[in-house]
């Protein structure tokens, strides 16, 4: 009896314990349904559509380059200026910092903005292709040079905290889930066992009789 009470106990601290993490794995799902939904905006659809890039770049790497743009400009660079700067910087960083030091050197004469267009298309990066539209805009007298990096590192910045939230909550969850599954069911086996053994003495004890 007492091993019943205490696995009885047992489970019921269990459920107690699932049912509090219940909130945050809801609130994780629910992140992961709005990034799918994303996917089927209409410009990044458009974007992924076209001929996938052999070239990857990743999101430290991009907000590097940006914050040496942002820098060069605050020091009042031009585009021009901060580019090749930034390709003296970027040139041992893989092939992000070729791709760079060719399209410098191929576009930075004809259009600095046409440096950034061409290295989003080269790695089809998000943050470039809105880096390169805000440029466009300064470029059409919208905003300034400045203000469009400015914006595009703000946006980046705000992704990285995303995506480090998302790996934050994703940890206990994964790990909450199977650990309350696997101590349900050794717990449930835990209490069956005692079960069973009181039903055999009665049925041996109602054959006996």
């Amino acid at each position: 009896m007492a091993g019943l009470i205490t696995g009885g106990a047992f489970l019921l601290l269990m459920s107690f314990a699932f049912v509090s993490y219940w909130p945050k794995y809801k609130k994780f799902q629910r992140k992961r349904r709005l990034a799918r939904l994303s996917r089927y905006n209409p410009r990044r659809m458009w974007r992924e559509a076209r001929k996938k890039s052999n070239f990857e770049v990743d999101l430290p790497t991009v907000r590097d380059f940006v914050l040496t743009l942002q820098l060069s400009l605050s020091l009042a660079e031009t585009l021009a200026g901060a580019l090749v700067q930034a390709s003296k910087q970027f040139g041992d960083r893989g092939v992000f910092g070729q791709r760079l030091m060719t399209r410098v050197r191929s576009q930075l004469q004809v259009e600095p903005e046409q440096v950034i267009a061409a290295l989003a298309e080269d790695f089809q990066n998000e943050p470039l292709f809105e880096l390169s539209e805000r440029l466009e805009m300064a470029h059409e007298g919208g905003l300034s040079y400045a203000e469009a990096v400015d914006a595009t590192m703000d946006d980046i910045e705000e992704q990285i905290r995303i995506d480090v939230e998302k790996e934050i909550e994703r940890a206990p969850v994964m790990l909450t889930i199977p650990m309350i599954i696997g101590v349900f069911f050794a717990a449930l086996s835990l209490l069956g066992f005692p079960l069973l053994v009181v039903m055999f003495q009665t049925v041996a004890g109602a054959s006996g009789g």
